[in-house]
């Protein structure tokens, strides 16, 4: 039973297998498949029940080190997972119209997407995890740069993949410190070491803020914050699916995951309380005054995972989760919505638009539900969340609490602002020509604008059960009504506003100069690592070609030396062969000239020896008198010498 976990990821897998196989031949096969691959994975998520399957195996072990890789069905992975799967199912059903002239390469990036993120959630090891996390940038990295032939997409694209590629520097060396500490990539083994109080405290604090590290980059916090607006440049399909209800949450749900280490760490969870809050407040008034509809939104998704992050920092995980479902639908359906509109008018511009409600009426009705949830209006969803995120705020102090209700404020004020602007007519609204969508793509968006109505009130009687978190503090009355007054305030005033002079910045003030001083803080780290990057890569071709230019020199003196190694050998090679010739000659003149020059010598002397032999007589005059005529002759030689 507990290996059929595995088909949770590996459906869409199998489905970006498939399309990639048969590659343009299923182009418009290949949507479908899509839609399949995630609906098999739905399936078997509800079919596990309220069960705990788990998988695991033993990848390596080295040194005393345990490299676990696995995935598990708990409460807290199964209620993200299902939230996964609902969206993705819907967003791929949506494509199939949306992205009808797509090549199959979209689909198979859309279902790899999926894989990913689904072993996300289920990983329980810190190696599959982190595997995951790094598939799933570079799901987001191929479909925002989809339309690669726009300039304003390839540099979306490389933006997004840098920046948060930085922060996963950061869970990187995360993963690995926790695993030189407990001897073990197992996700439950570490966090029961945590919760033993075997770590010391400065560990602990690094620990915790190396995985927000990598949370900040994926859910785009303060300073990492500047690639999500731009990757609006991919279609409204990744938008919806990636950047408001998935991928982004990526990082509040590492927090949630890894939340009894931050426990342990308050130091890191006031970084997380102050980062979500500077984040959530700057997003929101950089929103109020973007002119692109699906710029708007991408603020509205930094500023929301703020809120995510600041009740996480205020020790409220179960608020935290509880917005994290709930914004998954009302923002995916304002995604979809404003996909729609792109694809009826060509225009994302605020300014262009105007008066399309008489137009695109299930458009304007889907993206008015959507936009009335996020602004945390009764009884849509996100009041039932943003509830639970007051709660904490104000048991933590009033202050807490208002600077929360003021962020309901701005929500309301950019949301409406943005839904006036194109469905409602204003002062020199373009109210351009406009038809409603297929059928597949107004299926799709009715049925994530029923969940952004409806998911908050019905996960409000589960959350204990849906979420593995303490329920958390109960919030007054006053403070609910303040509540829903801030939102109604917030949603009158920016209607107000575009019906009065149109979709300028609602305060007056340009807060989207914000931005571009935190691009720059932002793309600071980025652009020194490339400059890095390209320094050694230009030391590194100089020690290249310098190792080159050593390696042929060498080579060139062992060629000589070889040479030269093969005169001198010729060279032995023939005075040997001298050597041996004038021996061989020597041999042959001392064996037939002086051998036989001798023996005739021999032969001489002993005749002369003969003949002197006669001469022997015995008798001593005719000694004397030969000696006297040698004598004699010897004087005369000598007088006819010196005459």
């Amino acid at each position: 039973m507990s290996a059929l976990l595995l088909v949770v990821p590996l459906a869409p897998l199998a489905a970006t297998l498939v399309i990639l196989f048969l590659g343009g031949k299923a182009t418009r096969l290949a949507g479908w498949i899509n839609v399949g691959g995630v609906a098999i994975s739905l399936l078997a998520l509800i079919g596990f029940g309220g069960s705990h399957p788990r998988v695991e195996t033993v990848w390596m072990q080295s040194g005393g080190i345990t490299f676990t890789a696995g995935i598990a069905l708990d409460t807290l992975s199964r209620t993200m997972a299902i939230v996964v799967a609902v969206v993705a199912l819907i967003v791929n059903w949506y494509s199939v119209g949306h992205m009808a002239k797509a090549t199959s390469r979209f689909f198979a990036a859309m279902s790899f997407f999926v894989a990913a993120m689904l072993t996300l959630v289920l990983a329980n090891s810190t190696v599959l995890l982190f595997a995951a996390w790094e598939a799933v940038g570079l799901a987001s990295f191929l479909l925002i740069g989809f339309h690669y032939r726009e300039d304003a997409a390839r540099q979306a694209a490389r933006k997004a993949f840098l920046l948060t590629r930085l922060g996963d520097v950061g869970l990187l060396l995360g993963w690995l410190l926790a695993l030189r500490v407990t001897g073990s990539t197992d996700i439950e083994q570490f966090l029961g070491v945590v919760g033993a109080g075997k770590i010391a405290g400065a560990t602990l604090t690094l620990l915790a803020l190396l995985f927000f590290a990598g949370a900040v980059g994926k859910s785009a916090q303060l300073p990492l914050t500047a690639w999500l607006p731009d990757a609006m440049a991919g279609p409204a399909p990744v938008s919806a699916l990636i950047h408001s209800a998935t991928m982004v949450a990526a990082g509040v749900y590492l927090v949630l995951r890894f939340f009894p280490l931050f426990v342990a760490a308050p130091g890191a969870l006031t970084v997380v309380l102050w980062t979500g809050a500077a984040t959530a407040l700057f997003a929101a008034l950089v929103a109020t005054t973007e002119r692109d509809l699906k710029r708007v939104l991408a603020w509205s998704t930094a500023s929301q995972l703020g809120e995510m992050m600041f009740a996480l920092g205020l020790a409220g995980p179960l608020a935290a989760a509880f917005h994290l479902a709930t914004h998954a639908t009302f923002k995916s359906t304002l995604f979809l919505a404003a996909g729609a509109v792109d694809h009826a008018t060509g225009t994302r511009r605020l300014d262009q638009l105007g008066g399309l409600a008489r137009r695109l009426p299930i458009t304007a009705c889907v993206f008015t539900a959507a936009a009335l949830a996020l602004a945390g209006v009764w009884p849509l969803s996100g009041f039932w969340s943003e509830d639970k995120i007051l709660a904490s705020a104000a048991a933590r102090g009033p202050m807490f609490a208002l600077y929360f209700v003021g962020l309901i404020f701005l929500a309301g004020v950019y949301v409406s602002r943005a839904a006036t602007a194109v469905f409602a007519k204003w002062p020199r609204s373009k109210e351009p020509d406009a038809h409603e969508p297929g059928t597949s793509v107004k299926g799709a968006m009715i049925a994530l604008a029923v969940l952004a109505i409806g998911s908050g009130f019905a996960l409000s009687f589960f959350l204990e059960s849906a979420f593995p978190f303490p329920h958390g503090p109960e919030l007054s009355w006053i403070w609910k009504i303040g509540s829903v007054l801030a939102a109604l305030a917030g949603l009158a005033f920016g209607g107000w506003r575009v019906r009065a002079v149109g979709p300028v910045p609602a305060f007056g003030l340009n807060f989207s100069h914000l931005a571009t001083p935190l691009d720059t803080v932002t793309l600071a780290p980025a652009t020194l690592a490339m400059f890095v990057a390209r320094a050694l890569d230009s030391i590194e071709q100089t020690l290249d070609r310098f190792a080159r230019t050593l390696a042929q020199g060498t080579l060139s003196l062992s060629r000589a030396g070889d040479r030269f190694e093969s005169g001198l050998d010729q060279l032995a090679r023939a005075t040997a062969d001298s050597t041996m010739s004038a021996a061989r000659g020597v041999g042959s003149a001392e064996s037939h000239g002086f051998s036989d020059l001798l023996d005739a010598f021999a032969r001489l002397f002993g005749q002369a020896g003969g003949r002197v032999r006669g001469w022997e007589t015995g008798k001593l005059y005719l000694y004397t008198f030969g000696l006297f005529i040698w004598t004699l002759l010897a004087a005369l030689a000598g007088f006819f010498y010196w005459r």
